[in-house]
Protein backbone atom coordinates (compact mmCIF):
# COMPACT_ATOMS: atom_id res chain seq x y z
CA UNK A 1 0.00 0.00 0.00
CA UNK A 2 1.66 3.23 -1.09
CA UNK A 3 1.79 6.23 1.18
CA UNK A 4 0.25 8.35 -1.59
CA UNK A 5 -2.84 6.11 -1.66
CA UNK A 6 -3.07 6.17 2.13
CA UNK A 7 -2.86 9.96 2.14
CA UNK A 8 -5.68 10.26 -0.42
CA UNK A 9 -7.80 7.88 1.63
CA UNK A 10 -7.24 9.94 4.78
CA UNK A 11 -8.07 13.17 2.91
CA UNK A 12 -11.35 11.70 1.66
CA UNK A 13 -12.25 10.49 5.14
CA UNK A 14 -11.51 13.93 6.60
CA UNK A 15 -13.74 15.64 4.00
CA UNK A 16 -16.68 13.29 4.61
CA UNK A 17 -18.02 15.27 7.55
CA UNK A 18 -17.06 18.72 6.27
CA UNK A 19 -19.58 21.36 5.23
CA UNK A 20 -18.75 22.09 1.59
CA UNK A 21 -19.97 25.29 -0.06
CA UNK A 22 -19.27 25.69 -3.80
CA UNK A 23 -18.20 29.19 -4.78
CA UNK A 24 -18.95 31.22 -7.90
CA UNK A 25 -15.31 31.05 -9.00
CA UNK A 26 -15.39 27.23 -9.05
CA UNK A 27 -13.58 26.68 -5.75
CA UNK A 28 -15.12 25.00 -2.71
CA UNK A 29 -15.02 26.40 0.83
CA UNK A 30 -14.90 23.70 3.49
CA UNK A 31 -15.83 24.06 7.14
CA UNK A 32 -15.88 21.63 10.07
CA UNK A 33 -19.34 20.48 11.21
CA UNK A 34 -19.19 22.78 14.25
CA UNK A 35 -18.99 25.83 11.96
CA UNK A 36 -22.70 25.50 11.16
CA UNK A 37 -23.69 26.16 14.76
CA UNK A 38 -21.05 28.89 15.12
CA UNK A 39 -22.31 30.64 11.97
CA UNK A 40 -25.92 30.49 13.14
CA UNK A 41 -24.94 31.90 16.53
CA UNK A 42 -22.99 34.67 14.80
CA UNK A 43 -25.95 35.37 12.52
CA UNK A 44 -28.23 35.79 15.53
CA UNK A 45 -25.66 37.89 17.44
CA UNK A 46 -25.55 40.31 14.52
CA UNK A 47 -29.33 40.80 14.51
CA UNK A 48 -29.98 44.40 15.52
CA UNK A 49 -26.54 44.82 17.08
CA UNK A 50 -25.80 48.03 15.18
CA UNK A 51 -22.19 49.17 15.42
CA UNK A 52 -21.54 46.51 18.07
CA UNK A 53 -22.23 43.69 15.58
CA UNK A 54 -19.48 41.06 15.52
CA UNK A 55 -17.71 40.43 12.23
CA UNK A 56 -19.52 38.12 9.84
CA UNK A 57 -18.65 34.42 10.18
CA UNK A 58 -16.70 33.06 7.16
CA UNK A 59 -19.40 30.44 6.51
CA UNK A 60 -21.99 33.19 6.04
CA UNK A 61 -19.72 34.98 3.57
CA UNK A 62 -19.16 31.69 1.72
CA UNK A 63 -22.92 31.03 1.57
CA UNK A 64 -23.53 34.50 0.16
CA UNK A 65 -20.89 33.86 -2.55
CA UNK A 66 -22.10 30.35 -3.37
CA UNK A 67 -23.03 29.14 -6.84
CA UNK A 68 -25.42 26.60 -5.31
CA UNK A 69 -28.97 27.93 -4.65
CA UNK A 70 -29.12 25.65 -1.59
CA UNK A 71 -26.60 28.03 0.00
CA UNK A 72 -27.07 31.30 -1.87
CA UNK A 73 -30.81 31.34 -1.07
CA UNK A 74 -30.50 29.96 2.46
CA UNK A 75 -31.52 31.79 5.64
CA UNK A 76 -27.88 32.85 6.06
CA UNK A 77 -28.27 35.12 3.04
CA UNK A 78 -31.93 36.05 3.53
CA UNK A 79 -31.04 39.38 5.04
CA UNK A 80 -30.34 42.73 3.48
CA UNK A 81 -27.88 45.43 4.51
CA UNK A 82 -30.14 46.59 7.34
CA UNK A 83 -29.73 43.29 9.21
CA UNK A 84 -27.43 44.77 11.82
CA UNK A 85 -29.27 48.09 12.21
CA UNK A 86 -30.23 48.75 15.83
CA UNK A 87 -33.70 47.59 16.78
CA UNK A 88 -36.05 50.30 18.07
CA UNK A 89 -36.64 50.03 21.81
CA UNK A 90 -40.40 49.53 22.23
CA UNK A 91 -40.36 49.01 25.96
CA UNK A 92 -42.41 51.42 28.04
CA UNK A 93 -40.42 54.00 30.07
Amino acid sequence: MSSKWQLRRLERAARADMIEIPQQDGTVKRFPPSAGMEAFSNWMDRLGAGDDAPPEHPLIAAARNSSDPKWSKSFYTANDDSWTDPVEDLSEP
